[in-house]
C-alpha cells in the first residue's frame, strides 16, 4: 500500500486539533523564554565586531553559544513532547509525564540528526535542487524513528530510507509542501511584523515567539503522524 497524501493530511488535522490542549501549552512554556533569547541573540549579532573590546567579544561569543544551545534542547524536546502526544493518538500509548521526557529524550543524537539533515539538504539544494528534494523524501524521517526505535544516529537515516521507499512522491508533497508553506509563512510574519512593531527586542521577542507558536507544532505533528502512517504500512506488508 502507498501513502495516501489525502488521508494522512486529514490525520494530521485530527491528531493536531486532538492534541492542541497539550501542545500549545507546552509550546507557549517553551518558546516564550526561546524567543526571548533567539530576539536577544540577534540584537547582540547586529555588534560590530570592530567596536568591541575582549569582554565585550567574549560576551557575543556566549551569546552565540547560549542561543544555539537552548533553541538546539528546545526543539529538540518539543519534538519529544509531540512524538509521545502523537503516539497517543494514533497508537494510544499513555503520555509519560514531561519530566520522564526530560530525562530520557536522545538529545545529543537528535541534534546529530538534525545537523546532518540540514547541512545534506541545503547541499542537495544547492545541487541543481533536484538532489536536495530526493536527500529530503529519503531522510526526513530519521529524527522521530531515532527517537521512536531508540536507534542510533546512522540506523535512524537508514531506517527512514527504507520506510520511504515507494513513498518518496507522496513525501515530497506532504512534508515538503508543509516545509515551503511553513517557511513562507515565516518570512511573511518576520517580515510584517518588524514592518509594523519596528525592530526592538521586545518587538522581536514577539515575533519569535508567534513564529515559533504557530509553525512548530504543526510541522512537528505531521512529522510524526506521517513516521507512524509509514510504520502501519509496513507492519501491513509484513503481515
Amino acid at each position: 500500500m502507498r501513502l495516501a497524501p489525502a488521508r494522512t493530511l486529514r490525520r494530521i488535522g485530527e491528531v493536531y486539533v486532538e492534541q492542541a490542549r497539550f501542545l500549545l501549552p507546552v509550546a507557549l512554556v517553551l518558546f516564550v523564554p526561546l524567543g526571548f533569547i533567539e530576539a536577544w541573540g540577534e540584537h547582540a549579532f547586529e555588534l560590530e565586531a570592530d567596536d568591541l573590546d575582549a569582554g565585550q567579544l567574549a560576551g557575543l561569543i556566549v551569546a552565540v553559544v547560549v542561543q544555539v544551545t537552548t533553541s538546539s534542547l528546545g526543539e529538540v524536546f518539543y519534538a519529544g513532547v509531540v512524538m509521545s502526544a502523537v503516539s497517543e493518538s494514533m497508537e494510544g500509548h499513555r503520555r509519560p509525564p514531561i519530566g520522564r521526557l526530560l530525562r530520557t529524550l536522545p538529545y545529543g543524537g537528535l541534534i546529530v540528526v538534525d545537523i546532518l539533515f540540514s547541512l545534506g539538504f541545503a547541499f542537495g539544494l544547492v545541487l541543481l535542487v533536484v538532489p536536495g528534494l530526493i536527500f529530503f523524501a529519503r531522510y526526513v524521517l530519521a529524527a522521530p524513528l531515532l527517537e521512536l526505535e531508540h536507534a542510533g544516529v546512522r540506523p535512524a537515516f537508514r531506517r527512514s530510507r527504507e520506510l520511504a521507499r515507494g513513498h518518496k512522491l507522496a513525501l515530497l508533497l506532504l512534508l515538503g509542501g508543509l516545509w515551503l508553506a511553513t517557511d513562507l509563512l515565516s518570512s511573511v510574519l518576520g517580515e510584517g511584523g518588524a514592518s509594523t512593531l519596528g525592530e526592538s527586542l521586545t518587538a522581536d521577542w514577539a515575533i519569535a515567539t508567534v513564529i515559533e507558536l504557530l509553525i512548530t507544532p504543526i510541522w512537528a505533528v505531521a512529522v510524526c503522524v506521517v513516521t507512524w502512517r509509514l510504520l502501519h504500512l509496513e507492519r501491513e506488508a509484513s503481515a
